[in-house]
């Protein structure tokens, strides 16, 4: 399984990371591991870093897309793919500040779609793997 977090950045932090990213990794990844006690200025940095996501737009854009589909099962902001041919299970959670992702596949069929907009830059803290999501095809 893997875990991803999908986070769209800032376009300044964008800009400035995307040649790179291993930079941007790094604070994330140092954001992802802090202890309670620097909860707060851990918030306050990554809201310098990350924009939000317009949840209920997302939301929409990825149930029209999929309703038809037998293997799709939506509840809430959470959409799920259940694909028994390609083995594939995989769950996206939407909140206002990341994606969360967690699938069988080390691409899942929800990144492929996510891959057309802008800014997007994807996290897996376990296996200490990241890449900006465009450069998916």
């Amino acid at each position: 399984m893997r875990t991803y977090y999908v986070f769209k950045i800032k376009e300044p932090y964008c800009n400035l990371t995307k040649s790179c990213p291993y930079n941007l990794y790094k604070t994330l990844e140092s954001i992802y591991y802090l202890n309670n006690d620097q909860i707060k200025v851990a918030y306050n940095f990554f809201s310098q870093i990350r924009d939000y996501f317009n949840k209920d737009n997302l939301d929409y854009n990825l149930y029209e897309r999929y309703k038809n589909k037998d293997n799709y099962t939506k509840m809430n902001y959470t959409h799920m793919i259940y694909d028994y041919f390609t083995k594939e299970k995989t769950k996206l959670i939407i909140n206002k500040s990341y994606l969360y992702l967690k699938s069988t596949k080390e691409v899942p069929t929800f990144l492929k779609v996510l891959s057309k907009k802008d800014r997007l830059f994807v996290c897996d803290f376990i296996n200490k793997d990241y890449f900006w999501l465009e450069q998916i095809q």
